[in-house]
């Protein structure tokens, strides 16, 4: 996997900035402080804003800030650096995928935690990959295989009941393949009956995993309220 380095973050800042199209002669207000007293101060500030912020996304929240200054004064003195650029590099890389691991660990924790406490609560049973569900509305239909192809109605939120997608809303059903749908509902839907509804609770992993996808954060658990409709079997058009 190939990490994103504070010299990207900066890069793709200062290019995004210089693609901007900014009114000609349009004054800029600063806040009136000492530390700010000329433009060069306010400038120097912007930029530092911007680098503070680009550590803060990939997770850095400390450094050694005179350590970090005497960097960047070198650097723009083009000075001989203390580091070689492979030695910068690999600090990097070992200090986000170290930030990656310790954010996965905790994820997981909290995961197993709501997992094992949710397994207690009564009406919810656990698959052996770890999904749970519970079933809300049961029936005696047939069931679906992986091979078919179904029309459900759902609606997706994440653990805080933020609702990601609902065809609800739409008031529109959907018809989508077995096979390719997260593995989440390739576990539990082939449990349901047809005209069944379940409360689905998908573990992060059997989700989208460490990748953000819309309005998903990554490493979410996802809660779907799914009601499957019908079958259509894969060889029927």
């Amino acid at each position: 996997m190939k990490y994103t380095t504070l010299a990207l973050l900066l890069a793709c800042t200062c290019t995004a900035y210089a693609q901007k199209k900014v009114p000609a002669k349009t004054p800029v207000k600063v806040v009136n402080t000492p530390l700010l007293a000329k433009e060069i101060d306010s400038v120097s500030y912007a930029f530092g804003m911007d680098i503070g912020r680009s550590l803060h996304s990939v997770g850095i929240t400390t450094l050694n800030e005179r350590v970090v200054a005497k960097a960047i004064a070198d650097a723009l003195k083009q000075a001989e650096p203390l580091l070689t650029s492979a030695q910068k590099d690999a600090l990097i890389q070992k200090a986000i995928t170290d930030i990656q691991q310790a954010r996965q660990a905790e994820v997981a924790k909290k995961e197993e935690a709501f997992f094992k406490e949710n397994a207690l609560r009564p009406g919810v049973l656990t698959l052996p990959e770890g999904v749970q569900y519970e079933v809300l509305t049961a029936t005696q239909g047939p069931k679906p295989t992986a091979d078919d192809e179904v029309k459900v109605h759902y609606k997706g939120a994440l653990l805080d009941g933020t609702v990601f997608d609902s065809s609800y809303d739409r008031n529109q059903p959907i018809d989508l393949r077995l096979g390719q749908v997260i593995e989440g509902w390739k576990i539990a839907v082939p449990h349901m009956n047809v005209g069944a509804k379940y409360k689905i609770y998908i573990p992060s992993s059997l989700g989208y995993g460490a990748r953000a996808t819309g309005k998903i954060p990554a490493n979410s658990i996802l809660v779907f309220e799914l009601e499957l409709l019908a079958i259509n079997a894969a060889n029927e058009k």
